[in-house]
């Protein structure tokens, strides 16, 4: 399947980089890279929607309430997959179309009265986040024990989601900056 999904890559690169020699348009090192990650994205995105159509199927298909509702979860995570790299294409295409000077950097911090604000908060929800991993990890440990096995995994999908949130609001934190008063540890020396 994978070597599949290269071909098919390859192929679009191809058709596209002969419409741009067709038309005259100069490659840039930056542009190849971009158009490359859309060409990227939506091969991956073609694969996972046939996926999902499967998915989609069987969920339908099935009588046993417990496959219906497993299978929802992973329907919902890739629907929400497929909406997330639609954004990252179309970003990528307003990148390359972007004539904005200003663009604004990956790595430029937001520098307002509110962010020290919005720090904080940030500062919170990653200790919210982190305590809820102890608790679905305690949560799921208890469960399994039990002999309720599902509920073990829903709480293993948990931590998942919760560490990926950490994830999400530890590049907010970059981006917006640490909020006065929270350092990091001091180093013994």
């Amino acid at each position: 399947m994978a070597r599949n999904s290269r071909s098919r890559s390859i192929k679009a690169i191809a058709s596209h980089r002969a419409e741009d020699a067709m038309w005259g348009i100069p490659e840039s090192p930056e542009f190849s890279a971009a158009q490359h990650l859309i060409n990227e994205f939506k091969t991956h995105e073609n694969d996972e929607a046939e996926w999902l159509k499967m998915y989609q199927k069987i969920a339908g298909e099935t009588d046993d309430p417990l496959v219906r509702f497993l299978l929802s979860l992973i329907i919902a995570d890739e629907e929400r997959h497929h909406q997330i790299i639609d954004r990252m294409i179309s970003r990528l295409k307003n990148d390359l179309i972007s004539t904005r000077p200003e663009r604004i950097s990956q790595g430029k911090k937001v520098a307002d009265a509110k962010s020290a604000g919005l720090g904080a908060m940030l500062e919170r929800f990653r200790e919210v986040e982190r305590n809820g991993i102890k608790e679905y990890e305690r949560l799921g440990k208890a469960s399994g024990g039990s002999g309720h096995a599902l509920f073990g995994l829903l709480c293993s999908t948990m931590v998942h989601d919760s560490a990926k949130h950490i994830g999400i609001l530890d590049f907010l934190r970059r981006r917006v900056g640490k909020p006065k008063g929270i350092n990091k540890k001091k180093r013994k020396r």
